[in-house]
């Protein structure tokens, strides 16, 4: 694939860049990126590692944060962009949002609202707004998620996953019509977008809700 070609081409110039200057800190990093890129993240944590040591950079922490993340290694993640955040507040709405993401991947969904609430605060953005709903529906606040849903969709209006959660929020507040349509607009979304997980999801939450002439 010519994508992945270019990837490669990138990775063999910082070969040939870091035998020249093997203390090429910025080198490092951007082999870092391009293995991440190819799905090494063994290999780019390798990377970012070195360019850490050579020269303590947020780019490289909040880097070496992802490939954690992308490995499951979120504890170790979580320190990478508390790091990043230190370093750099440029950082602070990336970072702020992927260690949110990283909380709630551990359970902790408290902090992971707060994260939330301070990347949205630097930054609206639908997906920081559709995983504080989730947070918060994992805590029980499901009209709360559902206040962060609206806001996803307002930025987003074709978001099936968004319908779908909200849907279910919807159902557990016993708001059947709302969850109905909720529903019924993720599925036509999804299979519009070809998602068949999503499509899944929401065929099975109108087949709980039953027939309108049931209720």
């Amino acid at each position: 694939m010519p994508e992945t070609n270019k990837i490669e081409e990138a990775i063999f110039a910082y070969d040939q860049a870091l035998r020249l200057k093997p203390d090429y800190a910025a080198a490092y990093n951007n082999r870092g990126n391009a293995k991440s890129d190819l799905g090494q993240y063994e290999s780019a944590i390798a990377d970012y590692n070195q360019a850490i040591l050579l020269e303590p950079d947020a780019a490289a922490y909040y880097n070496r944060g992802n490939a954690k993340s992308d490995l499951g290694q979120y504890e170790s993640a979580i320190a990478d962009y508390s790091a990043a955040l230190r370093l750099k507040p440029d950082y602070a709405a990336a970072a702020y949002y992927n260690r949110g993401n990283a909380k709630s991947a551990l359970g902790d969904h408290q902090g992971a609202i707060a994260d939330y609430d301070k990347a949205l605060r630097l930054k609206p953005d639908a997906a920081a707004y559709y995983n504080r709903g989730n947070a918060k529906s994992a805590l029980g606040d499901h009209q709360g998620a559902i206040a962060d849903y609206d806001q996803a969709l307002r930025l987003k209006p074709d978001d099936a996953a968004a319908y779908g959660n909200r849907g279910v929020a919807n159902a557990l507040l016993e708001q059947v019509n709302e969850a109905r349509r909720d529903f019924k607009k993720a599925l036509a979304l999804a299979r519009e977008a070809g998602d068949e997980n999503i499509a899944a999801r929401a065929e099975r939450g109108l087949a709980l809700l039953g027939k309108p002439e049931d209720r």
